[in-house]
């Protein structure tokens, strides 16, 4: 069995996996699980932004291992790129069963900060 390491940081996002939506195996659905790399990144880019973000594009999904209902699933969020407007996220998520921890997933997100037009607008300094 594959050793998890937790990622180091408070995670973005802890939910129960629900029993309603599991697929004919039994497991998770992976649109669940989508959703919740949406909400995830919108809770952890609003925090970088200061305000409201939109995400721009997924560039990178890899399911990892298999979710089942019931379970934790725990998402952490890593700022990995920081421009202008836009900035990326590296997401992971995973299942914390009563016993191990093992990963579900893994994003890059790309998000940009708006503003109340829904228009691009500057990320504020991190120094500040």
């Amino acid at each position: 069995m594959t050793e998890m390491v937790r990622p180091d940081g408070t995670p973005v996002l802890i939910l129960v996996a629900p029993y309603d939506q599991v697929t004919p195996r039994g497991m998770i659905f992976g649109g669940w699980i989508m959703a919740q790399i949406d909400h995830a990144a919108g809770l952890a880019g609003r925090k970088i932004a200061a305000g409201d973000v939109m995400i721009v594009s997924i560039k990178e999904l890899t399911f990892l291992g298999p979710l089942a209902p019931g379970e934790e699933f725990v998402i952490h969020a890593e700022l990995t790129r920081r421009g202008n407007s836009s900035f990326t996220l590296s997401l992971s998520g995973t299942a914390e069963p009563a016993t191990e921890a093992r990963p579900v997933m893994q994003a890059e997100v790309v998000l940009v900060a708006v503003d109340t037009a829904g228009k691009p607008r500057k990320l504020p300094d991190p120094a500040a």
